[in-house]
């Protein structure tokens, strides 16, 4: 009897010494595993006084386990492509018949000059002046050009810069309604028959954001 109180006594001895060297501090570990031995309650063997706060072990319930640190993600830049938009003003809407000077108060240039300075991305803007072919080639050539710097003029006036606009024209060799409209013998009729020939076709170089 007294042999088996002294093994006993020896085992706890060796299980709490094991567990003053183990890593989980002030518990009583089994040496080989590290776990920490628990009594018929399941409660952990505690090895003596100790600071649960800075010793405790949360799974025997002496101390709280930390909050998780949550990292919030970093923003994702969206990408940048190229893009080209293209499209068409009549000359109708900003000139008089053979005349250079644009109209006042026109509102589909103002718009023009609103979205171009909010755009961020802006490369470049092309303007291409086109005539229809009532009078003489060299002339229409001249009168688009003319036409075409007086937009540009117009647009720089407004908050565009002057080195990313380039203004030319084509004159009369690109007008679609010459045969059709030739046939109409009333001049006035053959003006109005003619309009869409008198155009700008204008193409920015810009670009717009993607999200990856």
């Amino acid at each position: 009897m007294n042999k088996s109180i002294k093994l006993s006594a020896l085992v706890a001895a060796m299980l709490l010494s094991s567990g003053a060297f183990a890593a989980k501090s002030g518990y009583g570990t089994d040496g080989h595993v590290d776990n920490v031995v628990r009594n018929g309650y399941g409660e952990c063997w505690k090895d003596g006084t100790f600071n649960k706060e800075a010793n405790g072990l949360v799974e025997c319930g002496d101390r709280v386990a930390p909050k998780p640190v949550v990292v919030a993600p970093k923003p994702v830049a969206p990408a940048v492509v190229s893009q080209i938009k293209s499209f068409t003003l009549s000359a109708a809407g900003l000139f008089a018949f053979d005349k250079t000077v644009i109209t006042s108060g026109n509102a589909a240039l103002d718009g023009m000059v609103t979205e171009l300075k909010n755009d961020k991305y802006l490369k470049s803007v092309a303007i291409v002046g086109h005539t229809d072919s009532m009078g003489k080639p060299d002339y229409n050539q001249k009168l688009s050009e003319r036409r075409a710097n007086a937009v540009k003029d117009y647009l720089v006036a407004g908050g565009i810069p002057a080195e990313k606009i380039t203004a030319s024209g084509k004159g009369e060799t690109e007008a679609k309604l010459t045969a059709q409209c030739e046939k109409v013998k009333v001049r006035a009729q053959r003006i109005a028959c003619m309009e869409p020939d008198r155009r700008f076709e204008v193409t920015v170089e810009t670009a717009k954001e993607v999200k990856m």
